[in-house]
């Protein structure tokens, strides 16, 4: 009898195991595309959030990505991105220091795709959805300082090539313009695994420091393969 039960159960369990696996093969889909965005700094440097200073220093970033979707909610996927940033003292709180800094940024990062809304192969009708986003990866950068005036005794100048974690957060919406095509807009902050981002370090003793951030929003376009 418990034989019976044992056998019974399993047969259940592979049932459902079989399902779910045609389920996904039956809803997944691939999607591969390609964006531009901005770029904003989030540092010593880049110390304030200035309406003005944000629009002052606003670099751009391009992008190409692809993603596989297992089902209607949830998808992974892989990016690789080119872009710079750039901040002045003369835009923030040290506005009488003379630092100025050019960087350039490479990342590469694996992420999750969360949608809110189901969206994806047999939801054609549904022409737009609300998703969440997280990635970590690599990023590598390289800081060109301008310095007009004296180095405070208490910065050290880190004006090298350096690479680091790249994480990030985000938050987007995507809108199907046609039966494969989708346009995409997103919002994220990003930090990285350290704190040359903008060039110096602040090492006066009094001074916590913490991990360089950047953000930005992202535009693209991607062709779904259904």
């Amino acid at each position: 009898m418990m034989r019976n039960y044992s056998s019974a159960l399993l047969l259940i369990a592979l049932l459902f195991g079989l399902n779910l696996d045609a389920q996904t093969k039956r809803t997944k889909y691939y999607e591969f595309g390609a964006g531009i965005g901005t770029l904003n700094m989030s540092n010593e440097i880049a110390n304030s959030s200035r309406v003005n200073a944000v629009f002052a220093e606003i670099d751009a970033q391009i992008s190409l990505f692809a993603k596989y979707h297992v089902n209607d909610w949830f998808g992974l996927g892989g990016e690789i991105s080119f872009g710079s940033l750039n901040a002045a003292d003369a835009n923030h709180d040290n506005f009488n220091r003379g630092f100025s800094v050019n960087t350039s940024l490479v990342t590469g990062n694996l992420f999750t795709e969360v949608h809110l809304i189901r969206f994806g192969k047999y939801h054609l009708e549904q022409k737009y959805s609300i998703f969440l986003k997280g990635g970590i990866g690599v990023a590598g950068w390289n800081p060109e300082l301008q310095i007009d005036g004296l180095v405070p005794e208490n910065i050290e100048i880190e004006s090298d090539a350096y690479i680091g974690m790249n994480t990030f957060v985000g938050l987007g919406v995507k809108y199907r313009v046609s039966y494969n095509g989708i346009i995409t807009a997103e919002l994220r902050y990003s930090t990285v695994g350290g704190d040359t981002m903008d060039g110096i370090l602040e090492t006066a003793p009094n001074v916590v420091t913490d991990n360089d951030k950047y953000w930005g929003v992202m535009f693209s376009y991607s062709y779904a393969i259904l």
